[in-house]
């Protein structure tokens, strides 16, 4: 690319470097000033972290300039491809600002669930207080996890946000709500580690999100990249239609160095200069912890981060290193974070352990001590390579091959990976000069090995991310999405894809060998129910539209529903009604476990898309659940499967609030971090399997487009129905980790505190001391003080926490009444609706009533006043949508947002109805403000009753006449069994 250099100063001159595969052009490091029409606009030009300076000028990355140069920040499409450190990240929040700031959409892509999250915390610092004038719900995070706004509410709206942070395959699924937008171009989409498109597992996914934007178009698309080679650079650049900017050399040096038996093999990389491959005689150390020594006493070497292959490494390593350090510092644990005994111990010697099997709140905190300093040296896996910066001084390898179980044999990590790994030291920013990396080889082969993988001047081919074993779930995303209408637009559009072109050009030309895989997988969907065909189309059921949407197997869902109809009634019979508590957590346990044997953990369908981390599964436990709920588990004797067992039995434990210590007892071995991995895996499951059931049991959906076992309107379907809800509410529980009495605190907002929310050990320790509902926590007498303050004594904040614990109860549905109230208002304004869906928060009693009317006037609903002069307690309405069975609705109203609607008002509604002769209709209850929390299980129990806040039926409303809800969708929310909130809202088909 010509440089045009106006009112920039180099630091150093262009060079040329011979490279190990020929003569390659290098740029040099850093530029001062910015190029001319570089299209930052003023609010970019002033925030520091979007504009870094030196001595009050433009500090820029060349990488950087030359994406400028490009037009990054003036909408042009782009692909930039440079090695870690080189500050990509902030060449894609330009792209972001640039189309917020004209007033369009943005989407940051990235690959994992914890980056999502950094992001999403970066993009919050950069642009709340900025861009949005300091609007959360502009602001989203969608991950597997659930989607929530930057004020931490779950919504199921995420392309509504102007700002949408997340991970490819949820992206894919927002996509996929209602079939995939036609149209994108207000939207600028960043794409980071954008060469997952040629992961073996996971690049289908990947692929076919792009292939379906390149169809929508977009406002600007940026894909960044640290790994992929020239070549696979502009093939894919050409595939998407993006001018291409690439640098192969880093902003800051880093040495390489292999030592083996007899001699070192050395390379570097520094600004301008990518070294060959030089090898020297000489002995060093080849211990992992020798090395790690070594560099430690080095100025400005550390932190050292020490990658291993295998978690137990990790575990192995951290103790033997602790064991020659004394204790330094005293580790004050944050309250109400459960921390590791080992892991507390090596941080009192300034070392720590990172891996999958800590939990989420334990790596974090890991993180927050590397990043402040107070770690010298961290023995992990690549969970701590997923791009995340941290001021790593030094690497030492110790380990770098992985176990390949297909081949029973140990191979070498890829190229893309090591030096992914490798680019985590030596970033921009830290002190010293250069980065090292350490790893050590037997000699010989090995010895060949290592030097591949120290090539800096290569990188792994990209690979092929679509395979026909991948066409079964792609297929039924594309008529799901209603991108085909035959047979032969489906394999037309496979055959657009990057994989495509590739497979193509290893063979003859074409990928016609593909057509007969593609037919028979549209076959084995037809047969299970998701699609039809006729005589020359072919489109998507209900049904498949639904698991298409869920992300899940077919087979999953049907192994679900089969299932579930033969269990429904007794399954139904374990929720809590008004004379006994029920056995939620056995129905708990019974849905964890019939997850965990799904289709979803074995081959059925396909691939595997979920495991079971084997420690699970290496010994079979004593499990009184099992036992005794033996009979009702879809598979079943349950002692056939340990690992589902042991799963589902430490998957209840936890979502039943049981303590570390106590789920550690559970099953020996298994550590927290897993138990939140497998739990996040059933809650996935659940919460798709509970959509569907919802959709499929609806009284307006015909029976034939209904799977055959939930045909009709039998007790088996009915209870089915019931259930619904509960799964969802079961999935909450198993996601968050808690009792269902006490899930509401997970939304209470701390004001002024360390953390804006409670963690799921302060919330249990609440519930401890018995407070468990709004009126006990927001309680300001001196026994429920004391209460408080002995749940949450620990720690220095504990008697502020307290408090404000307090306060957040007292506030806690006023809070969030006026998030959504200022949110409903703005969206009602384009309709002319403002002043009814104000009055809807904002009306009690009597007038609550007519403006209940105004709203159904607004949506074309029937509505009858039943309580009128004379008909003594006449509930208060009867609701007509469409030719469906009317429903009888009672408004419920408390004086202030303080105050909730008991259980026994929320049920009047029932008795009432029974005594006018429409005991047989179902009934909605509509509270204002809300519904006490445990109010849900008995709800479902009933089978007729739904319970709807004003907030949530305000939601309903506004997308009603926007377009984004039908009236069947708004008929099968209101008759769903249960409390109806607006993350549930039906999508439109």
């Amino acid at each position: 690319m010509t440089a045009r250099y106006s009112g920039a100063r180099r630091f150093a001159r262009t060079t040329f470097t011979r490279l190990r595969f020929g003569l390659c052009r290098i740029e040099e490091a850093m530029k001062q000033g910015l190029p001319a029409n570089n299209g930052l606009s003023d609010f970019v030009l002033g925030v520091p972290e979007l504009l870094p300076r030196a001595a009050g000028e433009p500090l820029l990355t060349d990488v950087q300039f030359a994406s400028l140069e490009a037009g990054v920040a003036t909408g042009a499409d782009l692909l930039v491809s440079a090695p870690t450190s080189t500050g990509k990240t902030l060449i894609g929040w330009w792209a972001i600002a640039s189309a917020i700031k004209s007033g369009g959409r943005a989407v940051y892509l990235v690959s994992h669930r914890a980056l999502a999250k950094q992001k999403f915390e970066e993009a919050q610092r950069l642009f709340l207080n900025g861009l949005f004038a300091g609007d959360r719900s502009a602001i989203v995070c969608a991950t597997g996890d659930g989607v929530e706004d930057a004020s931490g509410r779950k919504t199921n709206a995420p392309l509504a946000a102007s700002l949408v942070v997340a991970t490819y395959e949820k992206f894919l699924g927002c996509l996929s709500v209602g079939g995939p937008p036609k149209d994108l171009t207000d939207t600028a989409i960043v794409c980071d580690e954008i060469q997952l498109i040629g992961d073996a597992h996971r690049g289908r996914n990947v692929e076919l999100l792009l292939t379906l934007l390149r169809r929508s178009g977009w406002r600007q698309l940026v894909g960044l990249s640290a790994v992929i080679s020239a070549d696979d650079g502009q093939s894919l650049a050409d595939w998407l239609r993006l001018g291409l900017v690439r640098n192969v050399t880093r902003e800051k040096a880093l040495r390489i160095e292999c030592r083996t038996p007899t001699h070192i093999l050395e390379v570097s990389a520094s600004p301008g200069h990518v070294g060959e491959l030089t090898q020297r005689e000489g002995r060093a150390n080849q211990g992992p912890l020798d090395i790690v020594g070594e560099l430690l006493a080095r100025p400005g070497a550390g932190p050292v981060i020490t990658f291993c292959m295998k978690v137990d490494q990790t575990y192995e390593l951290c103790r033997d290193w602790s064991a020659r350090r004394p204790e330094t510092m005293r580790v004050v644990v944050p309250q109400g974070l459960e921390l590791d005994a080992q892991l507390r111990s090596a941080l009192g010697r300034r070392a720590a352990f990172h891996n999958a099997e800590l939990g989420e709140d334990e790596r974090l905190y890991v993180e927050e001590r590397i990043a402040s300093g107070l770690v010298d040296v961290v023995f992990a896996t690549s969970t701590l390579a997923a791009g995340v910066n941290f001021p790593l001084g030094s690497a030492v390898f110790a380990a770098w091959k992985r176990w390949n179980f297909d081949r029973g044999r140990a191979e070498p990590i890829g190229r893309a990976e090591f030096q992914n790994m490798a680019g985590r030291v030596g970033r921009m920013g830290q002190a010293a000069a250069e980065g090292l990396v350490i790893l050590a080889a037997d000699g010989g082969a090995s010895a060949n090995q290592a030097s591949q993988l120290m090539d800096l001047s290569a990188q792994d081919e990209l690979g092929i991310g679509i395979h026909p074993e991948d066409f079964g779930s792609l297929t039924l995303q594309l008529f799901a999405g209603r991108l085909c209408a035959n047979r032969r637009d489906a394999f037309d559009l496979i055959a657009s894809t990057l994989s495509a072109s590739r497979e193509a050009a290893l063979g003859d030309g074409t990928v016609n060998h593909w057509e007969p895989e593609l037919n028979a997988q549209i076959d084995r969907l037809v047969r299970a129910g998701c699609l039809i065909e006729g005589r020359s189309q072919v489109s998507a059921t209900a049904f498949g539209v639904a698991v298409a949407r869920s992300g899940l197997k077919p087979e999953t869902v049907l192994f679900f529903i089969e299932g579930l109809v033969r269990r429904s009634v007794e399954l139904s019979e374990m929720l809590p009604s008004d004379e006994e508590p029920g056995t939620e957590d056995d129905l708990l346990f019974v849905l964890a476990h019939a997850a965990l044997t799904s289709p979803e953990f074995n081959s059925e369908g396909g691939e595997a898309t979920r495991r079971i981390n084997w420690r699970v599964g290496r010994m079979l436990v004593g499990n009184d659940f099992a036992r005794r709920l033996d009979r009702l588990l879809w598979e079943r004797p349950w002692q056939a499967d340990v690992s589902a067992s042991n799963g589902a039995l430490l998957v209840t434990g936890w979502a039943a609030g049981e303590t570390r210590l106590q789920l550690d007892a559970r099953v020996p071995g298994v550590r927290l971090g897993v138990i939140e991995a497998t739990a996040r895996d059933v809650a996935w499951i659940l919460t798709g399997i509970a959509e569907i059931i919802a959709e499929m049991t609806s009284p307006v959906l015909a029976d034939e487009s209904k799977p055959e076992a939930l045909r009709g309107s039998g007790a088996q379907t009915q209870a089915a129905r019931r259930l619904a809800r509960s799964f969802r509410r079961v999935a909450s529980r198993i996601a968050s980790g808690l009792p269902s009495d006490i899930l509401w605190m997970t939304s209470l907002e701390l004001r002024n505190a360390a953390r804006r929310r409670l963690t799921r050990t302060q919330m249990l320790a609440l519930r401890h001391q018995g407070l468990t509902r709004p009126h006990e926590l927001m309680d300001g007498g001196a026994p429920a003080d004391e209460r408080r303050r002995l749940a949450l004594v620990a720690g220095e904040e504990g008697p502020a926490l307290a408090n404000q614990v307090r306060d957040a109860a007292r506030i806690w549905k006023q809070d969030e009444r006026e998030h959504f109230r200022r949110l409903h208002v703005r969206r009602a304004e384009r309709m002319q609706a403002e002043a009814i869906i104000a009055a809807m928060y904002d009306a009690r009693g009597d007038a609550l009533e007519a403006v209940f009317e105004q709203a159904m006037s607004l949506v074309a609903v029937g509505c009858e006043r039943l309580d009128q002069p004379g008909n003594q307690a006449h509930p208060d309405f009867l609701v007509t949508i469409e030719e469906f069975p009317s429903i009888v609705v009672e408004l419920k109203t408390k004086a202030n947002d303080a105050a909730l609607v008991p259980l026994n008002a929320a049920t009047e509604v029932l008795s009432a109805s029974e005594l006018i002769g429409l005991g047989g209709s179902f009934c909605v209850t509509v509270c204002s403000p809300g519904v006490e929390p445990n109010v849900p299980g008995i709800i479902e129990r009933c089978g007729r009753l739904c319970v709807v806040s004003t907030s949530d039926l305000a939601e309903a409303i506004l997308r009603l006449r926007e377009g984004s809800l039908t009236r069947e969708g708004l008929y099968n929310w209101l008759t769903t069994p249960g409390v109806a909130l607006r993350e549930d809202l039906p999508h439109p088909r």
